[in-house]
């Protein structure tokens, strides 16, 4: 796999990171290009991946409604995981996406391994509660 590191450290957000944390999201994780108008995750699915966006934008959607748009930096497909719920949302490319991909045990791991990217993933989620109004 080509070393998105690099990219990661550009990112916002996420390129906050420490280099040791993003070298391992990188080593771990899995490039997944995804094509316009694909859904990568769909609304009441088991959760089964986490995303951080690299390139390109995703339409969150709830049923037949946009919510939010997210792009680069962004994670994405984590608050199933995080919950232990099904899936809230669906997620569709805009235009062409690329994301890098996490299997939940390499993600549950990850967070583990790395406080600072746990952290992330608590205040991201946390965010996505309150502005959803959703109960954990």
């Amino acid at each position: 796999m080509p070393d998105v590191t690099p990219r990661l450290s550009e990112l916002p957000v996420i390129g906050t990171l420490p280099a040791e944390t993003l070298k391992d999201l990188e080593r771990v994780g899995r490039l997944v290009r995804i094509p316009a108008g694909w859904s990568p995750v769909h609304e009441l699915e088991p959760a089964d991946k986490a995303y951080v966006v690299l390139v390109g934008q995703l339409e969150v959607t709830q049923g037949d409604s946009p919510i939010a748009t997210i792009g680069p930096g962004s994670l994405a497909g984590e608050m199933g995981l995080v919950d232990h719920r099904l899936r809230n949302a669906r997620l569709v490319a805009v235009h062409p996406v690329t994301v890098l991909a996490w299997p939940r045990a390499d993600f549950q791991r990850l967070r583990h391994a790395h406080q600072d990217f746990d952290l992330l993933v608590r205040h991201t989620t946390q965010e996505r509660h309150v502005q959803n109004d959703i109960t954990p």
